[in-house]
């Protein structure tokens, strides 16, 4: 018994799908360049617009004026704890702002929002103090504390600046 058998040639099936197969995969590694080639030029672009913003320069102030403005703060305060003794936490809050506020406009240097810890790594060691004597009775939940004293010393702290 004889048995033939007929094989096949390799591409005697249609080349269609080949061809697609193909093109999608060429299709996709194109996107894929482009793409790349996308984020490329989108981070050149934009190092190119980045725009440094220059700190203002610091003006020395008149220190007669601003400490005549910033002692009036101070008894605009003491006036309106002597209307409610009972507030203490607002006076100290406002001790504390009025002198930070005051220390930013005669030096330039933010201590207006630093914490307590921060402006203790500065040269300002009578600030430290002074803002470390507010901090009890601003955070504790019940406010002790001896308002008219740390008022005077906040009082000595801007009129004794230099």
């Amino acid at each position: 018994m004889e048995t033939t058998i007929n094989l096949r040639q390799l591409f005697d099936f249609s080349i269609v799908p080949l061809l697609i197969t193909g093109g999608i995969l060429a299709a996709l590694t194109i996107a894929i360049i482009l793409m790349f080639l996308y984020d490329l030029i989108k981070d050149i672009k934009r190092k190119e617009k980045e725009v440094i913003i220059e700190e203002p320069v610091f003006v020395k102030p008149d220190m007669p004026k601003l400490k005549a403005e910033y002692l009036a703060m101070l008894d605009a305060l003491e006036q309106k704890y002597n209307e409610d003794t009972t507030k203490i936490r607002p006076a100290y809050e406002g001790m504390s702002r009025i002198v930070r506020e005051f220390v930013y406009k005669a030096t330039g240097t933010k201590v207006d929002k630093f914490s307590l810890f921060e402006i203790s790594r500065t040269e300002f060691s009578d600030l430290t103090k002074l803002v470390g004597e507010y901090y009890q009775p601003e955070f504790d939940k019940i406010s002790e504390g001896d308002v008219r004293a740390s008022l005077e010393k906040s009082r000595r702290l801007v009129s004794e600046w230099n």
